[in-house]
Protein backbone atom coordinates (compact mmCIF):
# COMPACT_ATOMS: atom_id res chain seq x y z
CA UNK A 1 0.00 0.00 0.00
CA UNK A 2 2.83 2.55 0.66
CA UNK A 3 4.39 1.69 -2.49
CA UNK A 4 1.09 2.59 -4.21
CA UNK A 5 1.21 5.90 -2.77
CA UNK A 6 4.86 6.97 -3.49
CA UNK A 7 4.28 5.76 -7.39
CA UNK A 8 1.24 8.08 -7.10
CA UNK A 9 2.92 10.96 -5.55
CA UNK A 10 6.29 10.67 -8.23
CA UNK A 11 3.59 10.65 -11.01
CA UNK A 12 1.55 13.70 -9.69
CA UNK A 13 5.16 15.63 -9.10
CA UNK A 14 6.54 14.87 -12.00
CA UNK A 15 3.49 15.65 -15.03
CA UNK A 16 3.57 19.25 -14.35
CA UNK A 17 6.94 19.26 -15.63
CA UNK A 18 6.33 16.93 -18.53
CA UNK A 19 3.49 19.62 -19.40
CA UNK A 20 6.06 22.75 -19.26
CA UNK A 21 8.66 20.55 -21.29
CA UNK A 22 7.70 22.73 -24.39
CA UNK A 23 8.42 25.92 -22.99
CA UNK A 24 11.73 27.20 -20.91
CA UNK A 25 13.31 30.24 -19.82
CA UNK A 26 9.79 32.44 -19.38
CA UNK A 27 10.87 36.34 -18.41
CA UNK A 28 8.73 39.19 -18.16
CA UNK A 29 9.51 43.45 -18.20
CA UNK A 30 7.62 46.35 -18.17
CA UNK A 31 8.20 48.65 -21.25
CA UNK A 32 7.18 52.05 -20.96
CA UNK A 33 5.33 51.34 -17.87
CA UNK A 34 2.13 50.76 -19.85
CA UNK A 35 3.28 47.41 -21.35
CA UNK A 36 4.52 44.08 -20.25
CA UNK A 37 6.92 42.13 -22.67
CA UNK A 38 7.33 38.59 -21.87
CA UNK A 39 10.04 36.20 -23.29
CA UNK A 40 10.32 32.36 -23.52
CA UNK A 41 11.77 29.57 -25.40
CA UNK A 42 9.74 27.24 -27.37
CA UNK A 43 11.56 23.47 -27.55
CA UNK A 44 9.27 21.75 -30.01
CA UNK A 45 5.94 22.91 -32.18
CA UNK A 46 4.10 20.67 -34.15
CA UNK A 47 1.63 21.65 -37.03
CA UNK A 48 -1.67 22.39 -35.66
CA UNK A 49 0.04 23.84 -32.09
CA UNK A 50 -1.01 27.46 -30.90
CA UNK A 51 0.53 28.98 -28.49
CA UNK A 52 -1.45 31.68 -25.25
CA UNK A 53 -0.59 32.92 -22.19
CA UNK A 54 -2.45 33.81 -18.90
CA UNK A 55 -1.66 36.63 -16.74
CA UNK A 56 -2.36 35.86 -13.04
CA UNK A 57 -2.31 38.79 -9.93
CA UNK A 58 -1.39 38.00 -6.43
CA UNK A 59 -4.41 40.42 -5.50
CA UNK A 60 -7.30 39.55 -7.92
CA UNK A 61 -6.38 35.93 -9.71
CA UNK A 62 -6.54 35.56 -13.24
CA UNK A 63 -6.57 38.69 -15.54
CA UNK A 64 -9.21 39.03 -18.58
CA UNK A 65 -6.56 40.00 -21.49
CA UNK A 66 -8.32 41.16 -24.73
CA UNK A 67 -6.61 39.89 -27.81
CA UNK A 68 -6.68 43.61 -29.25
CA UNK A 69 -4.14 44.54 -27.32
CA UNK A 70 -1.86 41.49 -27.82
CA UNK A 71 1.05 40.92 -30.32
CA UNK A 72 4.31 39.01 -30.87
CA UNK A 73 4.64 35.27 -31.26
CA UNK A 74 1.53 33.87 -30.05
CA UNK A 75 -1.17 32.06 -31.55
CA UNK A 76 -0.82 29.40 -34.67
CA UNK A 77 1.82 28.80 -36.67
CA UNK A 78 5.18 29.71 -34.44
CA UNK A 79 7.98 27.87 -34.91
CA UNK A 80 10.54 26.60 -32.62
CA UNK A 81 13.21 28.68 -31.27
CA UNK A 82 14.69 30.86 -28.56
CA UNK A 83 13.74 33.89 -27.44
CA UNK A 84 10.44 34.51 -28.33
CA UNK A 85 8.78 37.79 -27.35
CA UNK A 86 5.02 38.33 -26.67
CA UNK A 87 4.01 42.17 -25.85
CA UNK A 88 0.87 42.95 -23.83
CA UNK A 89 -0.30 46.71 -23.65
CA UNK A 90 -2.00 46.26 -20.09
CA UNK A 91 -2.64 49.99 -19.67
CA UNK A 92 -4.77 50.05 -22.52
CA UNK A 93 -6.38 46.46 -21.68
CA UNK A 94 -7.33 48.40 -18.66
CA UNK A 95 -4.17 47.05 -15.86
CA UNK A 96 -1.58 49.12 -14.06
CA UNK A 97 1.24 47.48 -13.62
CA UNK A 98 1.82 47.87 -10.11
CA UNK A 99 1.15 44.66 -8.68
CA UNK A 100 3.02 41.28 -8.18
CA UNK A 101 1.85 39.07 -11.41
CA UNK A 102 3.08 35.49 -13.04
CA UNK A 103 2.74 34.85 -17.15
CA UNK A 104 2.27 31.13 -17.72
CA UNK A 105 3.03 30.08 -21.44
CA UNK A 106 0.54 27.10 -22.43
CA UNK A 107 0.58 25.05 -25.90
CA UNK A 108 -2.20 23.86 -27.03
CA UNK A 109 -2.07 20.85 -29.46
CA UNK A 110 -3.82 20.94 -32.30
CA UNK A 111 -5.36 17.51 -34.59
CA UNK A 112 -3.15 16.19 -36.92
CA UNK A 113 -5.17 15.12 -39.68
CA UNK A 114 -4.58 11.02 -40.60
CA UNK A 115 -2.83 10.60 -43.94
CA UNK A 116 -5.07 7.16 -44.73
CA UNK A 117 -7.85 10.44 -44.77
CA UNK A 118 -6.78 12.24 -47.31
CA UNK A 119 -6.06 9.28 -49.52
CA UNK A 120 -9.42 9.53 -52.74
CA UNK A 121 -10.28 6.15 -54.31
CA UNK A 122 -10.20 6.82 -58.20
CA UNK A 123 -14.07 7.05 -59.22
CA UNK A 124 -14.87 3.88 -60.63
CA UNK A 125 -16.22 4.64 -64.68
CA UNK A 126 -18.57 2.57 -66.08
CA UNK A 127 -19.15 2.50 -70.24
CA UNK A 128 -21.72 3.98 -71.53
CA UNK A 129 -23.39 1.98 -74.44
CA UNK A 130 -22.91 3.74 -77.70
CA UNK A 131 -26.01 4.97 -79.63
CA UNK A 132 -26.23 4.12 -83.15
CA UNK A 133 -28.65 6.70 -85.40
CA UNK A 134 -30.70 4.95 -87.57
CA UNK A 135 -30.70 5.85 -90.71
CA UNK A 136 -34.11 7.85 -92.49
CA UNK A 137 -35.88 5.57 -94.83
CA UNK A 138 -35.60 6.50 -98.47
CA UNK A 139 -39.06 8.00 -99.73
CA UNK A 140 -39.55 8.82 -103.49
CA UNK A 141 -40.33 12.33 -103.55
CA UNK A 142 -44.07 13.38 -104.86
CA UNK A 143 -44.12 16.19 -107.42
CA UNK A 144 -47.48 18.30 -107.31
CA UNK A 145 -48.15 21.23 -109.75
CA UNK A 146 -48.85 24.47 -108.48
CA UNK A 147 -52.49 26.03 -109.09
CA UNK A 148 -51.69 28.93 -111.43
CA UNK A 149 -51.73 32.35 -110.02
CA UNK A 150 -54.86 34.97 -111.70
CA UNK A 151 -53.69 38.48 -111.95
CA UNK A 152 -56.13 40.95 -110.68
CA UNK A 153 -56.19 44.39 -113.07
CA UNK A 154 -54.91 47.03 -111.67
CA UNK A 155 -56.18 50.10 -111.58
CA UNK A 156 -55.26 53.06 -113.25
CA UNK A 157 -55.32 56.39 -112.04
CA UNK A 158 -57.01 59.25 -113.18
CA UNK A 159 -54.30 61.85 -114.26
CA UNK A 160 -57.37 64.40 -114.19
CA UNK A 161 -57.57 63.65 -110.36
CA UNK A 162 -55.87 66.13 -108.19
CA UNK A 163 -55.50 66.17 -104.40
CA UNK A 164 -56.23 69.18 -101.99
CA UNK A 165 -53.68 70.15 -99.41
CA UNK A 166 -55.38 69.73 -95.90
CA UNK A 167 -54.13 70.71 -92.79
CA UNK A 168 -52.92 67.21 -91.21
CA UNK A 169 -49.18 66.72 -90.59
CA UNK A 170 -48.84 63.66 -92.87
CA UNK A 171 -50.68 64.41 -96.15
CA UNK A 172 -49.02 66.76 -98.31
CA UNK A 173 -49.27 70.54 -98.75
CA UNK A 174 -48.70 70.65 -95.08
CA UNK A 175 -46.41 73.79 -93.63
CA UNK A 176 -45.68 73.94 -89.92
CA UNK A 177 -46.07 77.50 -88.47
CA UNK A 178 -42.65 78.78 -88.30
CA UNK A 179 -43.19 81.90 -86.18
CA UNK A 180 -40.36 81.65 -83.78
CA UNK A 181 -40.77 82.93 -79.95
CA UNK A 182 -38.50 84.07 -77.64
CA UNK A 183 -37.86 81.97 -74.41
CA UNK A 184 -36.39 83.39 -71.59
CA UNK A 185 -33.69 81.03 -68.75
CA UNK A 186 -35.50 80.59 -65.30
CA UNK A 187 -33.19 82.17 -63.02
CA UNK A 188 -35.60 82.68 -60.24
CA UNK A 189 -35.18 81.61 -56.15
CA UNK A 190 -36.00 78.14 -57.06
CA UNK A 191 -32.52 77.03 -57.88
CA UNK A 192 -32.02 77.74 -53.93
CA UNK A 193 -33.74 74.33 -53.25
CA UNK A 194 -30.47 72.66 -55.49
CA UNK A 195 -28.20 75.40 -53.56
CA UNK A 196 -29.63 72.98 -49.91
CA UNK A 197 -28.60 70.28 -51.35
CA UNK A 198 -25.24 70.97 -53.59
CA UNK A 199 -24.09 74.30 -52.00
CA UNK A 200 -22.53 76.77 -54.69
CA UNK A 201 -24.23 75.16 -57.47
CA UNK A 202 -27.53 76.60 -57.50
CA UNK A 203 -26.03 79.95 -57.50
CA UNK A 204 -24.45 78.86 -60.81
CA UNK A 205 -27.80 79.24 -62.41
CA UNK A 206 -29.14 82.47 -60.87
CA UNK A 207 -26.40 84.56 -62.49
CA UNK A 208 -27.80 86.67 -65.48
CA UNK A 209 -27.60 87.10 -68.63
CA UNK A 210 -25.42 83.81 -68.47
CA UNK A 211 -24.33 81.05 -66.00
CA UNK A 212 -21.27 81.80 -64.44
CA UNK A 213 -19.55 78.48 -62.60
CA UNK A 214 -16.26 80.64 -61.68
CA UNK A 215 -15.03 79.05 -58.45
CA UNK A 216 -18.89 78.11 -57.04
CA UNK A 217 -18.07 74.30 -57.21
CA UNK A 218 -15.37 74.52 -55.20
CA UNK A 219 -17.62 75.75 -52.54
CA UNK A 220 -19.73 72.36 -52.48
CA UNK A 221 -16.06 70.21 -52.21
CA UNK A 222 -15.18 72.54 -49.29
CA UNK A 223 -18.49 71.77 -47.49
CA UNK A 224 -18.56 67.92 -47.91
CA UNK A 225 -14.99 67.89 -47.25
CA UNK A 226 -15.94 69.59 -43.36
CA UNK A 227 -18.69 67.09 -43.45
CA UNK A 228 -16.47 64.24 -43.47
CA UNK A 229 -13.65 65.31 -41.87
CA UNK A 230 -16.40 66.40 -38.51
CA UNK A 231 -17.73 62.56 -39.09
CA UNK A 232 -14.02 61.11 -38.69
CA UNK A 233 -13.15 63.28 -35.52
CA UNK A 234 -16.39 62.21 -34.17
CA UNK A 235 -15.57 58.63 -34.61
CA UNK A 236 -11.96 59.36 -32.84
CA UNK A 237 -13.78 60.97 -30.08
CA UNK A 238 -16.40 58.28 -29.38
CA UNK A 239 -12.83 55.07 -29.28
CA UNK A 240 -10.76 57.79 -27.21
CA UNK A 241 -13.65 57.83 -24.60
CA UNK A 242 -14.63 54.41 -24.88
CA UNK A 243 -11.34 53.78 -23.24
CA UNK A 244 -11.51 56.45 -21.04
CA UNK A 245 -14.26 54.57 -19.57
CA UNK A 246 -12.08 51.36 -19.44
CA UNK A 247 -9.46 53.19 -17.56
CA UNK A 248 -9.25 52.27 -13.42
CA UNK A 249 -6.59 54.51 -12.65
CA UNK A 250 -7.52 58.70 -12.42
CA UNK A 251 -3.72 59.84 -13.78
CA UNK A 252 -4.38 57.12 -16.80
CA UNK A 253 -7.55 58.23 -17.66
CA UNK A 254 -7.14 61.51 -18.00
CA UNK A 255 -4.96 61.48 -21.29
CA UNK A 256 -7.87 60.10 -22.78
CA UNK A 257 -10.36 62.09 -21.76
CA UNK A 258 -8.48 65.15 -23.47
CA UNK A 259 -8.10 63.16 -26.45
CA UNK A 260 -11.63 62.82 -26.74
CA UNK A 261 -12.50 66.25 -25.77
CA UNK A 262 -9.82 67.72 -28.56
CA UNK A 263 -11.24 65.76 -31.21
CA UNK A 264 -15.09 66.39 -30.39
CA UNK A 265 -14.34 70.24 -30.62
CA UNK A 266 -12.83 69.71 -33.84
CA UNK A 267 -16.13 67.75 -34.63
CA UNK A 268 -18.08 70.76 -33.45
CA UNK A 269 -16.38 73.12 -35.61
CA UNK A 270 -15.96 71.44 -38.55
CA UNK A 271 -19.87 70.69 -39.27
CA UNK A 272 -21.35 73.82 -37.47
CA UNK A 273 -18.91 75.37 -40.26
CA UNK A 274 -20.20 73.75 -43.17
CA UNK A 275 -23.95 74.36 -42.16
CA UNK A 276 -23.64 78.09 -41.95
CA UNK A 277 -21.19 78.36 -45.31
CA UNK A 278 -24.37 75.54 -47.18
CA UNK A 279 -26.92 78.31 -45.44
CA UNK A 280 -25.35 81.38 -46.51
CA UNK A 281 -24.78 79.88 -49.98
CA UNK A 282 -28.42 79.26 -49.92
CA UNK A 283 -30.01 82.37 -48.28
CA UNK A 284 -27.71 84.58 -50.88
CA UNK A 285 -29.34 82.02 -54.29
CA UNK A 286 -32.62 82.84 -52.90
CA UNK A 287 -32.34 86.65 -52.62
CA UNK A 288 -30.41 86.59 -56.19
CA UNK A 289 -33.19 84.74 -57.44
CA UNK A 290 -35.95 87.05 -56.15
CA UNK A 291 -33.90 89.63 -57.57
CA UNK A 292 -33.71 88.74 -61.26
CA UNK A 293 -37.76 88.06 -61.06
CA UNK A 294 -37.85 91.64 -60.19
CA UNK A 295 -35.82 92.95 -62.93
CA UNK A 296 -37.45 90.73 -65.80
CA UNK A 297 -40.80 92.28 -64.87
CA UNK A 298 -39.58 95.85 -65.03
CA UNK A 299 -38.12 94.73 -68.19
CA UNK A 300 -41.59 93.85 -69.66
CA UNK A 301 -42.92 97.05 -68.10
CA UNK A 302 -41.02 98.72 -69.77
CA UNK A 303 -40.55 97.06 -73.25
CA UNK A 304 -44.13 97.07 -73.38
CA UNK A 305 -44.66 96.94 -77.20
CA UNK A 306 -42.76 94.19 -78.96
CA UNK A 307 -43.09 92.38 -82.56
CA UNK A 308 -41.89 88.71 -83.30
CA UNK A 309 -41.32 88.60 -86.82
CA UNK A 310 -41.71 84.97 -88.79
CA UNK A 311 -42.42 82.78 -91.82
CA UNK A 312 -46.36 80.90 -91.91
CA UNK A 313 -47.52 79.15 -94.81
CA UNK A 314 -44.84 80.70 -96.65
CA UNK A 315 -45.72 83.78 -96.20
CA UNK A 316 -44.28 86.24 -93.98
CA UNK A 317 -45.92 87.18 -90.23
CA UNK A 318 -45.05 89.55 -87.51
CA UNK A 319 -46.44 88.84 -84.05
CA UNK A 320 -47.57 92.05 -82.09
CA UNK A 321 -47.54 92.07 -78.34
CA UNK A 322 -48.74 95.09 -76.02
CA UNK A 323 -48.52 94.97 -72.35
CA UNK A 324 -50.34 97.66 -69.96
Amino acid sequence: MRLLFITLFSVLAISPSLAQERVRNIRMRVVDSSQLEIRYDLITARPGDSVYFDIRSRLRGTLHVLPQFVRGDIGMRITAGTDRRIVWNALANGYSLNEEIQAIIRVKTGLIPDAAQLATNPASTTPRPEVIPEKPARTNPVVTADPPKTERPTSIPDPQSTTKPSGTLNEPGYQPDTTRFRKERYAGPAWALLSAVAPGIGNIFVQWPKPKIGLRPLLTIGCYGLVAYGILEREKAMDNFAIYEQQKNTAAAEPYYATANDHHHRYFLATRGALVVAAADVVLTFLKGLRNNQLKKEARRIQSFTVYPGLQAGQPTAVVRYSF
